[in-house]
């Protein structure tokens, strides 16, 4: 799953590794734009990185990224300085990171579950952190990998699931942003990442809130029904997404203690997107404390942040 095992896809030699993983990232600019392929921690990926349907609706999810890879890859590629959405997630991303940073300190060892491109590990390895990026998607592994390259600390990538993480035990913080929701099964990766961190260790985890998902401006059409339901939305081909209350997301965290679970109402990427309009970042901090207090609008955030340690 390492990059260890990487296999070029061009034909050409890649470039050696340094040591052992994670690897300095600063050696890893050499990686950058290379295609290649890693052991796959689940059977399913190879057939639907090339484009196969999906077997599980579940895997819908990557069955869209790989046509938004195609369609739009510089909306996938949001950390490029230029591309559309780049300021908005980093902004989102400061969100987060109001509660998260104080909770990761300079030079932890990071397990950085669904993490995409690499909006998270991109700033872990700023402050110097051994960061592990777990992903289904390979091409995202590719971008992850150019991101990486030339900063401090070190990194690697896998080819995975979250319920098949690789054997980086252990380590101090897992990062799962935006993850449980788009798994069916959340329980088995929670079991995961407990089986990872060390006993006074931290996940650090968000997902999709049900109402304000729901009148948010990227909602499914027709997932009106299953939002009264069991939140779970499914557009074949498309995606598959699991919205939580705070109840639901408390449930499928319950193998762990639970710190503290707390609303987002991600004010760039949520119900009050449009009216909102362009906002610095203070604005948005004090927007985001006057949603949350406010009687109508306190239960119309977009997401849910929780912190859980390992229990016993």
């Amino acid at each position: 799953m390492s990059l260890c095992d990487a296999e070029s896809l061009d034909g050409r030699p890649l470039p050696k590794l340094e040591g052992d993983s994670p690897y300095p990232a600063k050696s890893l600019i050499d990686w950058a734009d290379r295609r290649y392929t890693l052991v796959p921690g689940h059977p399913d990926l190879p057939s639907l990185h090339d484009g196969a349907a999906a077997n599980d609706p579940a895997t819908d999810n990557l069955v869209g990224m790989r046509k938004w890879w195609f369609e739009h890859p510089d909306w996938m590629d949001f950390l490029t300085p230029g591309h559309p959405g780049h300021e908005d997630k980093l902004l989102e991303r400061s969100l987060y990171l109001d509660h998260w940073a104080p909770l990761i300190a300079p030079g932890s060892r990071v397990l950085d579950v669904g993490g995409g491109i690499g909006r998270f590990s991109q700033w872990c390895l700023d402050q110097g952190c051994d960061v592990h990026l777990v992903d289904p998607d390979l091409r995202s592994l590719w971008a992850a990998v150019r991101h990486a390259g030339g900063r401090e600390g070190r990194f690697d990538v896998h080819w995975t699931t979250g319920d098949g993480l690789p054997d980086v035990a252990p380590v101090d913080v897992v990062i799962a942003a935006e993850v449980l929701c788009y798994v069916p099964d959340p329980e088995a990766v929670v079991a995961a990442i407990g089986r990872v961190l060390k006993p006074d260790g931290l996940l650090l985890c968000s997902v999709e809130a049900r109402y304000g998902w729901a009148m948010g401006p990227d909602v499914a059409e027709g997932s009106l029904p299953a939002l009264l339901g069991d939140g779970v939305v499914h557009v074949d081909g498309d995606r598959w997404v699991k919205t939580y209350t705070e109840e639901s997301l408390r449930h499928a965290l319950r193998s762990m203690d639970v710190v503290d679970v707390r609303p987002s109402h991600y004010v760039l990427s949520g119900p009050f997107e449009a009216a909102a309009g362009d906002m610095s970042l203070e604005e948005i901090r004090a927007m985001e404390q006057r949603l949350r207090s406010h009687p109508v609008t306190a239960p119309l955030n977009r997401a849910w942040m929780a912190t859980a340690r390992p229990r016993g």
